[in-house]
């Protein structure tokens, strides 16, 4: 995390693509940090006689983005408690020859103005989506990295009787639409790099099988397991170039990593080879360092290992069983679930120094957690109702909230966040 100074406004800036050469100094710890802003509305748009909901919009939206504490929010998580304002927001309703517009401008505690977004009515209509670009904007512009409001999640969703599908459903628990379409188990849906495609793994009497889905056209089944062949035993993790993964396959009942190519199907190659399971990878932003779970110890231990160098080493020593690494989008944390009494939590971890934070509490399981593509957020499965939902958390641990309005008695696991809307 890179800080710098502008106009008297500490900005927090993440930097992508970590790569961990031997001749580069790395500079890290869990932190996060959010601006405490005053959302100050002008005369034009206090006088629109929609615009307490526009208010109750832009503090929804400023909340869950994870950037910003806003003073006298509605939001627990977002209240600006004890802190004084970093800056102001100061929302106008601008007259124009077409219209009107909101425009969204970012200034000092003196009113001077720093920068500014606008966001177009059309038709005189007040749009969240469009709220929603214009604070990504906003959070751009200030940090470097913008906001992910309205982008998509995959996970897999089972209804009482019925087999598991892939969906999917946007950051405010909207937009849900069915992605597989197949009579078969559909479980560990992947984004590609690009939002583009999705993988995900179906179980069959046929076997176990990798789908491709460019979400345009027909799916296409790239990988099956046949007997005496590999079996397929999870989903997969993107190479950047979008065209390849690593997963997990077992041959003769040992289960390893490697890589597949998904446009040449070409024979996997082997990534790990050790006589205890290897499963659950996911590839760095760098493309060069994987972590994943492995029983090697005697127990399930979080392991990194350079793809190049093939030597594993082991990140966890505890005697809890840890799974389900994922490492942050800037290349520089690990999300995972951890064995707590009897019940799985979520916790980050710097690979580096080692420091770990943990980050749900609930006395039921939190687990398979997603960052979200700026690093803000993660989402995961939780069973607080008895049934499997899905949940958001800031990455320090506040503003647990339930991501999905879908009815108690459906199932929802296996959560990963793409960084396209839909």
């Amino acid at each position: 995390m890179v800080i710098f100074v502008w106009a008297g406004i500490a900005c927090f800036s993440i930097a992508h693509a970590q790569t961990y050469s031997s001749e580069e100094i790395i500079i890290s710890g869990i932190g996060f940090s959010r601006f405490t802003v005053q959302l100050e509305p002008d005369a034009a748009f206090v006088a629109h006689p929609e615009a307490a909901r526009w208010l109750r919009i832009f503090d929804r939206n400023l909340c869950w983005s994870g950037v910003f504490r806003i003073q006298d929010s509605r939001y627990n998580a977002c209240k600006a408690q004890g802190h004084a304002p970093d800056m102001q927001l100061l929302a106008q309703l601008v007259k124009t020859k077409g219209g009107a517009l909101i425009r969204l401008a970012v200034a000092g505690n003196d009113g001077s103005v720093l920068l500014s977004q606008d966001m177009t009515l059309r038709n005189g209509e007040f749009e969240e989506t469009g709220v929603m670009d214009l604070i990504n904007r906003i959070a751009g512009e200030l940090t470097g990295v913008p906001a992910s409001l309205g982008s998509t999640v995959a996970f897999s969703l089972r209804q009482p009787g019925r087999r598991k599908i892939i969906a999917r459903i946007n950051t405010h628990g909207r937009r849900l639409a069915g992605v597989s379409r197949n009579p078969f188990i559909s479980l560990f849906p992947r984004w590609s790099p690009d939002g583009k495609s999705l993988i995900y793994t179906t179980v069959s009497r046929q076997g176990t099988a990798i789908i491709l889905d460019r979400l345009k056209g027909q799916p296409m089944r790239v990988l099956l397991s046949r007997k005496g062949q590999f079996g397929i035993t999870s989903g997969g993790t993107w190479f950047d170039d979008n065209e390849r993964i690593i997963l997990t396959l077992s041959r003769n009942g040992n289960a390893d990593l490697y890589e597949f190519n998904l446009r040449t199907r070409a024979e996997p190659k082997r990534l790990t080879k050790h006589r205890r399971i290897d499963t659950s990878p996911h590839l760095a932003p760098d493309n060069q360092h994987i972590v994943f779970v492995s029983d090697r110890t005697g127990r399930e231990q979080l392991f990194y290992q350079e793809l190049d160098a093939g030597i594993a080493f082991q990140l966890t020593f505890d005697g809890s069983s840890n799974s389900n690494p994922v490492w942050s989008p800037d290349g520089t944390l690990i999300a995972y679930s951890k064995m707590i009494g009897g019940r799985q939590q979520i916790f980050i971890m710097d690979p580096f120094t080692e420091e770990s934070r943990r980050l749900t509490r609930g006395n039921y399981d939190c687990e398979q957690p997603s960052w979200s593509p700026d690093g803000r957020l993660l989402t995961f499965s939780a069973n607080p109702t008895g049934t499997y939902k899905l949940y958001v958390i800031f990455m320090d641990g506040s503003g647990m909230r339930r991501l999905t309005r879908i009815p108690r008695e459906f199932e929802e696991t296996g959560p990963n966040w793409s960084t396209r809307n839909f």
